[in-house]
């Protein structure tokens, strides 16, 4: 006799600290989480605490809803889906590595790809019935294309802390400006660094997100010293590194590998303000026409002419862009479509 349904949906997340602009920001999950329950859908989260023991899965509750704590995904999920009755899992972008869900049988699961994860599915085969969604467009197809199964893309909506910081007129840029997100060797920090260097009448905002290890930290610190026109910051919040951001009068995208979900992009042009990235990934379709797009390994004098350019063209040509948001409606009638 199986076990009577406890929860609708089990939302499977990252850990509850600031992660970067790899994942979905926990007020984001919440706010998930919130719509489901609305529209009737029981709904719980697991959330990751490396910090706990490993023998224990712990609970609260926030604003209604259960968030459950555990330090061991991978064998959790598939455990606390059978004890709460085999509710519909929904994994959330870039956390497949996290629990493993390819060859896991039994579990009615929804996949949300970020594009950390497309590593994943050129690793393994497919062992479970599952269902994917992408995070992007540029996900979608890439993912359909490993998997030779259909996979739509949904994209994420932003938190409500976000959705207030982004494009309301309340940040002004400064002129002399340039923001960056990431100072890890695949967001492109030693580039990042190398501009500061040369271009002494710049200040630079570098946002340490995803937070760096202490030892590396310093590291890049010794480096920015020398500098003398960095501007570190440590956010804690993404409502935070999107009001960090918004003080630049161009953003920075140099990455020299795929760097995840990218949805401070999107609130960045609707806010009017230019990029300047690598031609890597989605970072093409995220950017725009009103950006520039450079191969990683381009000259440093090619980076800075095109820095230069964005500086000096008109604010009209980067008007605030009409990017399309996800909608939490949207989630919750792919995910709990009505009986019919």
């Amino acid at each position: 006799m199986g076990v009577a349904r406890q929860i609708d949906c089990l939302i499977a997340a990252g850990t509850a600290v600031p992660q970067g602009p790899q994942y979905l920001a926990s007020s984001t999950v919440l706010a998930v989480a919130k719509a489901l329950a609305a529209a009737g859908s029981k709904t719980a989260i697991l959330a990751l605490d490396p910090a706990l023991d490993p023998a224990s899965v712990t609970r609260e509750s926030q604003d209604g809803i259960t968030i459950f704590h555990s330090s061991q995904p991978v064998s959790t999920l598939p455990a606390l889906g059978y004890a709460l009755g085999g509710p519909r899992i929904l994994v959330l972008p870039n956390q497949l590595a996290t629990y493993r869900l390819l060859q896991t049988p039994g579990l009615d699961a929804v996949i949300w790809l970020g594009e950390d994860d497309l590593a994943q599915l050129g690793q393994q085969s497919l062992a479970a019935a599952l269902h994917f969604w992408a995070d992007s467009d540029y996900v979608a197809a890439m993912a359909a294309s490993l998997l030779q199964l259909p996979v739509t893309a949904v994209t994420p909506p932003p938190g409500p802390a976000i959705a207030n910081n982004s494009g309301n007129g309340t940040v002004i840029a400064q002129p002399n400006c340039v923001a960056v997100v990431g100072a890890r060797p695949r967001d492109g920090i030693a580039l990042t660094l190398a501009l500061a260097e040369r271009r002494r009448d710049l200040r630079f905002i570098v946002v340490d997100w995803p937070y760096l290890a202490e030892t590396e930290r310093q590291h890049v610190f010794a480096r920015a010293a020398r500098c003398g026109n960095i501007d570190w910051r440590r956010p804690d919040s993404p409502a935070a590194l999107i009001a960090a951001l918004l003080e630049a009068a161009v953003i920075l995208v140099p990455a020299q590998q795929p760097i995840g979900h990218l949805d401070w992009i999107g609130h960045c042009r609707r806010a009017g303000r230019p990029l300047l990235g690598s031609d890597l990934g989605a970072l093409p379709a995220l950017i725009g026409a009103s950006g520039r797009l450079l191969a990683p390994t381009a000259a440093l004098a090619l980076w800075l002419e095109q820095l230069d350019a964005l500086r000096e063209q008109p604010a009209a040509s980067v008007a605030g862009a009409h990017i399309p948001a996800g909608s939490f409606a949207d989630i919750v009638g792919r995910l709990m479509p009505p009986a019919t």
